[in-house]
């Protein structure tokens, strides 16, 4: 064992873990270190020193012993010798959070104007600032090679550079490799990123020229519908790709405009296929969710080369608003783009087949989809009247190949930090666990994180494993009493509570959203305080929402205003819980009746089609896995009623069921 000082705290550089005392059981040593490693990280967050140290010199063996020693290296750079910053980096750079030691190390050189020292320690980085820095380093230390040409790799970007550049930019700008082509180069990133406030800066660095061009660039990006019409600009490449940023951005503020100036500027100019395609598909897009009456005929001008999902989902719900089953069978005839829409693609295909005649073919195509478990699987069943084949099959059972796994070094950290309830860094181990595993790897450690009731992270590895199949492990049943007891009391379909929950959350109680969202069924701040005030919960306070039994009564019960609000409608409930109620109202038909699937999937909102589609087809999982007589996709899409309808019944959709009672 190799020690080295560490001001006021010994760094036991390990080759391995000692063995634990044979004299005591290994779980209750666990548990004893555990408390021990609370008790080390408090006293050095209260800077008591010396507890500190003589806590963590009882913890050598333990798999946490180095954030101990890491902890103490970030809080105490100013004081730290180089050498033991480099030692732990050699001997626990596997650690993902060795990374964060380096960027705050390097941070600290930097400040101290330690030039050389940040040389010999950097390692690629993506932060901005530590790049520069990495630039100005090799500018003080006189380490020219190639130096002008990373520079100019950096500056190349639609976005402001830290300032820390700006010493080894000024020599970029006095040197050969600055030129206005490399300055146009950087307009046209600053345009398609929307920074005008960039591309005006940049004026000050062109010829005459071509400041005149990006100004009028700039007052394009401004004002599109004046300034393409009727231009008097000669057909260069410049005044073409103005044009081009112009029409996309006009596309979206006006339509009708787009598309008859699109129609005067196409044989003007010989813009090239990139540039056409880009215009056109913009518009097409644009018409479609418009739902322009050109929109149709504009749609088929893309190019089948360039249907993406996008055009296809714009083709489709185009094709349904219009009833247009021979245009849709045209546009679904052929091999599927992508595999992310061949469910899609097929089944849409098949009713195109029915609607225009061809019931035999339909059948055959629906067998196929139905061989999928997923929505689109499920929603085929349904139209050849078969009961769900779930497909449920365990993982393989491999003791030799979970032992190996168990105790890799990374597992057994990440097993100690969930123990611990240090959630995010335990998720940060688990993930960087997985760097050399195969996918039979990967499906033995979600068995295993399924053992210690870490659910969220057993979903996301079996869907990094491509493996599907297990439903008992992808559809868990945590927190089942309180699920259960609050759908009970607000008279809601378990299976739907389970089915929102786990697609908003993964049952991760600690979830929070970049939107806001918060805890197991991804409750906002708002919803949450004024629902809270509504059921008489005292004291609230946002952050109860990352607790189970504050999150799930409010979730719950947003549910069952929802389900109310639209009068039963399973699908308007869901999609109002995601989207919120006032969008889906929006999204409601003027008048007569829309059938369930075809409103679906004229959601504008990808992310809530896809989601109210997922949860219909999780909810029937959850009646399987709760073991309840399993609901019919069908059976829980009701016809879609126009905005004004006071309820439901009041009416007539004839030729289609109402949803049965979801309870």
């Amino acid at each position: 064992m190799k020690i080295i000082s560490c001001g006021l705290i010994l760094i036991s550089i390990l080759t391995g873990y000692q063995v634990a005392s044979a004299a005591v059981p290994v779980d209750t040593r666990l548990e004893q270190q555990r408390r021990l490693f609370v008790q080390a990280r408090n006293a050095l967050r209260a800077n008591k020193l010396d507890s500190y140290k003589q806590l963590t010199g009882k913890l050598t063996d333990y798999p946490l012993y180095p954030y101990l020693l890491q902890y103490y290296l970030n809080s105490n750079l100013w004081q730290a010798k180089d050498e033991e910053i480099i030692s732990f980096l050699k001997h626990y750079g596997d650690l993902p959070t060795a990374d964060d030691l380096r960027r705050d190390w390097l941070r600290y050189l930097a400040r101290r104007n330690r030039w050389q020292a940040y040389l010999d320690n950097y390692t690629p980085q993506t932060n901005e600032t530590l790049r520069c820095y990495h630039l100005h380093a090799r500018l003080q230390t006189k380490n020219p090679a190639y130096l002008l040409e990373d520079a100019r790799s950096l500056w190349l970007s639609g976005k402001s550079i830290p300032p820390q550049c700006d010493a080894t930019f000024a020599l970029l700008y006095k040197s050969q490799l600055f030129t206005d082509n490399l300055v146009l180069q950087r307009v046209k990133l600053a345009m398609a990123a929307g920074n005008t406030s960039l591309a005006k800066y940049l004026i000050g660095f062109l010829q005459a020229e071509n400041k005149k061009w990006v100004t009028l660039w700039i007052d394009t990006f401004n004002n599109p519908g004046k300034l393409t019409q009727n231009p008097k600009y000669g057909d260069i490449p410049i005044v073409r790709e103005i044009l081009t940023h112009g029409m996309t951005r006009l596309a979206g503020l006006d339509i009708d405009k787009a598309i008859s100036r699109w129609r005067e500027l196409k044989p003007a100019y010989t813009f090239d296929s990139g540039q056409i395609d880009a215009i056109e598909r913009t518009i097409a897009i644009k018409a479609a969710s418009k739902k322009h009456a050109q929109a149709r005929e504009i749609l088929e001008q893309v190019r089948n080369s360039l249907v993406d999902e996008e055009i296809f989902h714009w083709r489709l719900a185009t094709a349904l608003q219009n009833k247009d089953w021979t245009q849709l069978l045209q546009w679904t005839t052929g091999d599927p783009p992508l595999a992310e829409v061949k469910q899609r693609w097929l089944y849409w295909h098949a009713q195109a087949l029915a609607e225009t005649g061809n019931k035999e073919s339909s059948l055959e195509l629906y067998k196929t989809v139905a061989q999928e478990r997923d929505y689109y699987g499920f929603l085929a069943t349904d139209k050849l009247g078969l009961s769900y084949d779930m497909g449920h099959r365990s993982l393989p059972e491999d003791l030799s190949e979970w032992q190996k796994i168990s105790v890799k070094p990374a597992i057994v950290r990440a097993r100690e930090l969930h123990a611990l309830g240090m959630s995010y860094s335990a998720r940060r181990e688990w993930q960087h666990a997985f760097k050399d595993m195969t996918s039979y790897q990967l499906q033995i450690a979600a068995s295993i994180a399924s053992d210690w009731g870490w659910h969220d992270q057993v979903i996301l590895t079996l869907g990094q494993a491509k493996a599907e199949d297990d439903l008992n492990l992808r559809f868990p049943l945590p927190y089942e009493k309180i699920l259960a007891s609050n759908a009970s009391k607000r008279d809601l379909d378990l299976s739907w509570v389970f089915a929102l929950t786990r697609a908003e959350s993964i049952f991760m109680e600690d979830a929070q959203s970049p939107a806001g969202a918060m805890g197991l069924m991804q409750v906002m701040p708002a919803t949450g305080r004024e629902t809270a005030s509504a059921l008489g919960m005292k004291k609230f306070f946002t952050s109860h929402l990352l607790q189970a039994d504050t999150n799930v009564p409010i979730g719950t019960e947003y549910m069952r205003r929802m389900y109310k609000h639209f009068n039963g409608n399973f699908i308007l409930a869901t999609a109002a819980y995601n989207a919120g109620p006032g969008n889906v109202k929006k999204w409601l038909p003027v008048s007569g009746c829309t059938k369930p699937e075809i409103w679906i999937e004229q959601i504008p909102f990808e992310e809530t089609r896809k989601y109210v589609q997922r949860i219909l087809y999780y909810a029937s999982i959850y009646d399987w896995r709760l073991q309840k007589n399993i609901i019919p996709v069908h059976e829980r899409m009701a016809m879609v009623t126009p905005a004004q309808t006071k309820t439901v019944a009041s009416l007539s959709c004839p030729g289609e069921r109402l949803a049965a009672s979801l309870r």
